[in-house]
């Protein structure tokens, strides 16, 4: 091969490169355009934004705009359109997206109503580590229902849930009397010869997570209700104070919708402390649906400004998210630059 061809091999592929990226930044920035909008209230301009991603085999973008459909934010309510592209966007490996397919198919939602599909559909995402399909299969084999009855299966992925520090099953482990061992079994409990849509995980994933909900089983976890340090509060603008304060008082009277409303707003300016408390909710499902995407990313916000907790727990949750779903959350991750806040 001669020079000059090597060198228009090598210039080809440079600008190839330099075209993908351009391509991969733009839409990363019409998917933050979308957010803005969402979190102004602006659902019609959010889902326009992210239905034109979705077009693109945009799997977040797919997601957000199926929830949209859904709920009828911003577009006329068409449960149908909305199963479709969550399945889409589930086939494709979106492993949040597998538990709304399961939703919907145990609902009859947008779609027939099937047990047994949505079985599968939660097993697939409560194998890839998702502690609220943990929690739903655990349900599902406690009724029989879409699965043979089996307490003992049931248990044992609801100890899974509770371990990976989902709220709502600690809760029920608790009003049932149990006590978690303080190891995690090493035999996943989510393994089933006469299940085979369980078969075929990530075995390495399936490794991670189980090593990260040790981890958290063996240190004592944070909790959104956690008081800030009396040295923290004082460097806080006397607004901003306040409003942590009636965040607290909420969380403390269980009116934790109302402590995430009172934190968000901090959390969008750049206050690390509100986005560490916001990341943790999101996480339990305390106050706000359980999203572990959103998790990642107010806790990836806090720890970037060394906020020491959310590190701690980024490191968990990180753990438990897939691929794709990990790189999602990156792409809604704006840092700070030189000691801006951040106002994602």
């Amino acid at each position: 091969m001669t020079p000059v061809r090597v060198f228009l091999l090598i210039l080809s592929a440079v600008l190839v490169s330099g075209c993908v990226t351009n391509i991969a930044a733009e839409k990363a920035s019409r998917f933050d355009q979308g957010t803005a909008a969402y979190d102004a209230g602006d659902f019609a301009t959010a889902y326009r934004i992210w239905s034109d991603l979705a077009d693109e085999n945009d799997l977040a973008a797919m997601r957000n705009a199926a929830q949209l459909l859904r709920q009828g934010k911003g577009v006329a309510k068409d449960p149908r359109k909305a199963f479709k592209l969550y399945l889409e966007a589930a086939e494709k490996g979106l492993v949040t997206a597998m538990a709304n397919v399961g939703e919907m198919f145990l609902a009859g939602e947008g779609t027939d109503r099937n047990p047994q599909a949505a079985a599968a559909w939660y097993a697939r995402a409560a194998t890839a580590g998702l502690s609220l399909a943990q929690m739903k299969m655990a349900e599902l084999y406690e009724q029989g229902l879409g699965v043979d009855r089996d307490p003992t299966r049931s248990r044992a992925l609801l100890e899974r849930a509770a371990r990976n520090g989902y709220a709502p099953a600690q809760a029920k482990l608790k009003a049932m009397g149990i006590v978690l061992e303080e190891e995690v079994a090493t035999q996943p409990a989510d393994r089933n010869p006469d299940a085979p849509w369980l078969g075929g995980g990530d075995t390495t994933r399936e490794r991670e997570a189980a090593s990260a909900a040790t981890t958290a089983a063996q240190r004592p976890r944070l909790s959104p209700g956690d008081p800030l340090p009396p040295e923290v509060a004082e460097r806080l603008p006397p607004q901003d104070r306040e409003r942590m304060h009636a965040g607290f008082v909420a969380y403390r009277a269980q009116n934790k919708k109302l402590s995430f409303d009172s934190w968000r707003p901090l959390a969008a300016r750049g206050n690390p402390e509100a986005q560490l408390r916001i990341g943790l909710m999101y996480e339990f499902g305390e106050g706000v649906g359980q999203d572990m995407i959103e998790a990642y990313r107010w806790l990836r916000l806090a720890a970037a400004q060394g906020q020491p907790g959310a590190k701690t727990e980024l490191s968990f949750v990180a753990a438990q998210l897939a691929p794709a779903e990990r790189a999602i959350a990156e792409s809604l991750v704006k840092l700070p630059q030189d000691g801006a806040t951040n106002a994602p």
